[in-house]
Parts: structure tokens; sequence; C-alpha cells
């Protein structure tokens, strides 16, 4: 095997074990979030614990459920309904977003930074 097929192959593997232990890193370092921030159109509407199972209505343009520690847009009166199609969020700095409304939830608790 000649130095160019080998050092291809060396390539290839580091690529596959970085793909392989990047998101392993990542997601071992989340952590579950305590509330969510609620904001329509840049001002806070209402801080709300993971903990307990409810429904808010906001503003009459969406509602914000929260239920077995995570938090996720059940209606909304826009077009699309991509707020409403998106996974829950649990954990620290994740957000939903409501564009058309203005509506925004975000995920507030333990945070991690990629920089540091």
């Amino acid at each position: 095997m000649n130095k160019k097929i080998l050092r291809d192959i060396i390539l290839i593997a580091s690529l596959i074990l970085i793909a392989v232990v990047v998101p392993l890193i990542v997601n071992s370092q989340k952590t579950d979030g305590g509330a969510v921030e609620v904001r329509v159109n840049g001002s806070v509407y209402g801080v709300y614990s993971l903990k307990d199972d409810i429904v808010v209505d906001i503003d009459g343009k969406c509602k914000l459920q929260i239920e077995g520690g995570a938090a996720r847009i059940a209606e909304s009166t826009c077009r699309k309904h991509i707020c409403v199609a998106h996974s829950p969020i649990k954990y620290g700095g994740e957000s939903i977003v409501c564009l058309p409304n203005g509506v925004s939830v975000r995920v507030i608790g333990d945070e991690y930074d990629f920089v540091s």
C-alpha cells in the first residue's frame, strides 16, 4: 500500500472518529433547564417552571404547553405552524420562536458555552 492511500485511510478514520465523539461530548454537557422565559415582541411576558404541567395562553397568539419537564407550542394563530411542529425543549439555551406572532420561548437555567 502506498503512502498516499495510507494517509487517506488515516484521514477518513480521523474524520469518522471526530463525527462520533464530538456529538457525544456536546450531548453529555447538556443540563435540564429549570424554567422557560416567554417573550412577546421582545418584552418578557412571563417565566414558568418546567416542573409544573400547565398550559399558558400567550396573548391569544400561541398556547405554550409545559408537560413532563419540557415545553412546546401546542397551538398558534400563525399560518405555517412551524413553531407547533418544533420538538419540545428542555435543555438550557434551547428556544422556539414564532416569528409572525413575535413570540419566543427560551429555556433558562444551566447553559454551556462552546467558546470556553
